[in-house]
Parts: structure tokens; C-alpha cells; sequence
């Protein structure tokens, strides 16, 4: 992280923040969970408010052009009103519907990994943001709202993943959260996630895959590997790969 935020001109402005420990107090989600509670949690209640703050998961890619990017995305967003703006967030390949709109997002766009690429949009979560929380701005101003969603969970004794909290808030309308698209943020799939134990983490690398899949200038050549080797701990599967081949071309119509 610290090595790519230096290339990013990034260095001088992002802060490290010790990670908070999950412990024993009474929750509804699992230890690591809580700790990633509590980190967000933490960090939330420790912002200066009168100005826009990136929050960084650590497992963060960075594109080449991604400082760039970070530039256009924060001109955009003043057109817009939220609370939070996701720079990537995860999308369930369950869901075919959200699954064809990202889809047809990402083909009208044009060509998203070309170095001239600049077309990016401020686009609703409401409907497409399922989870993730990896790589966020909150709004000056808004860091009190967020930190009353946090502590509400909080004295609910933390029911929910701090990113599900947020769905939870997006959907209610208590928080207003948009997303930039294409994303200017990936997730770097080589590191090991402790929340891998959570509901579907055995999906993990696949959920990455599908996210990285919309990045900004994001490394194709790396997920064309992902593509055909066996990183995802399932042989390849000569009718699994037809039948994605057909969806996906049903899908992108």
C-alpha cells in the first residue's frame, strides 16, 4: 500500500490506521467481522468533516492512472448529492440482473482499459450495491450521518458486516451512496482475506475477479490468467466455460 500510494502522489495525504481487533463482545457476526467494524467505525468517528475523506481498505489495487482518475471522479461528484461515494464495490454473480446492467454499462462506455479512456459517471447504488467496502470517499459533512448508521449497529450489537450496514442504510434511504463507474479502484486478489469465512467467502476470489472486472485501466491481463487457470480451486470445465461463453453473450445483447 505504501509503495502504490507513493506512485499515486498519495503518500504526503493518506494516513495508516491501525486496525482495530474483533473480541468477545456480544455480536451477530464473526470476530474478523467485528474487527472490520470497528476499524471503519473508528475511522469514521475520527474524520475532519469539513472536507471529503478517502477510506482505503488494505488489500487496494491501484491502476497506473488511477491518481488521474481519482481527479476526474472528484469533479464529477460535486454535480451529485451523497453521503458515501464507493470508487469499487462488489456484485453478486447471482444476481443476472445487476449482473446484465454493469454489464451494459461497462460495453457503453466504450473501451475502459485504453489510455485515453476518461468517459467515467456518477451512477446510483440503490439496486446495484450489494456489499464492499473497500474503497470509499465520505462527503464533508456527512461523516456525522455515516457514524450514526455505524453506531446504531453498534448498539444492536453489530448484527450485520459493517458493508452490509451500509446496504441496509442505502436501501432505506438514511444514506444517500452513489458509485463511480467505471471503477478507479481494484482489489488485489493475491492477498489472503481474513473475512474469507464470512457467508460466501469461499467465493471470495471470484467476487474479486467480478470486481476487478470494471476497473479503469485495470490489469486484463491478469484476469485473463484468472480466467484459465485454476486460482479459483475449481478445475477447468470445459461445459461451464461454453455455458458462461452464451449467458454472457444473452447478457451483453
Amino acid at each position: 500500500m505504501e509503495q502504490a500510494l507513493a506512485r499515486c502522489g498519495l503518500a504526503s495525504t493518506i494516513e495508516r490506521f491501525p486496525a482495530r481487533s474483533g473480541d468477545e463482545r456480544q455480536k451477530g457476526i464473526t470476530v474478523n467481522e467485528l474487527g472490520c467494524f470497528l476499524s471503519h467505525q473508528a475511522i469514521i468517528d475520527a474524520i475532519d468533516d469539513d472536507r471529503p475523506t478517502l477510506v482505503l481498505e488494505d488489500d487496494t489495487y491501484f491502476p497506473p492512472r488511477f491518481s488521474e482518475y481519482f481527479s476526474l471522479i472528484l469533479e464529477k461528484s460535486v454535480e451529485h448529492e451523497w453521503d458515501i461515494l464507493f470508487l469499487n464495490k462488489m456484485i453478486s454473480f447471482t444476481d443476472l440482473r445487476a449482473v446484465y446492467q454493469m454489464i451494459r454499462k461497462k460495453r457503453a462506455a466504450g473501451d475502459i482499459y485504453s489510455d485515453q479512456f476518461r468517459d467515467f459517471s456518477i451512477e446510483e447504488c440503490k439496486g446495484l450495491y450489494i456489499s464492499g467496502a473497500g474503497a470509499y470517499l465520505v462527503r464533508a459533512g456527512a461523516a456525522g450521518k455515516v457514524a450514526e448508521t455505524l453506531r446504531s449497529a453498534a448498539d444492536e450489537n453489530y448484527p450485520k458486516p459493517v458493508d452490509i450496514v451500509y446496504l441496509k442504510a442505502i436501501n432505506a434511504g438514511t444514506l444517500k451512496a452513489k458509485f463511480a463507474f467505471p471503477y478507479i479502484l481494484g482489489v488485489n486478489s493475491h492477498l489472503e482475506s481474513t473475512l474469507k469465512l464470512r457467508a460466501g467467502g469461499n467465493n471470495g476470489l471470484l467476487f474479486n475477479d467480478i470486481l476487478n472486472l470494471f476497473v479503469a485501466g485495470g490489469d486484463l491481463d491478469q484476469l485473463r490468467l484468472r480466467g484459465f487457470d485454476a486460482f479459483h480451486d475449481i478445475p477447468f470445465d470445459a461445459d461451464a466455460f461454453v455455458a458462461s461463453q452464451i449467458i454472457y453473450r444473452r447478457l451483453a445483447r
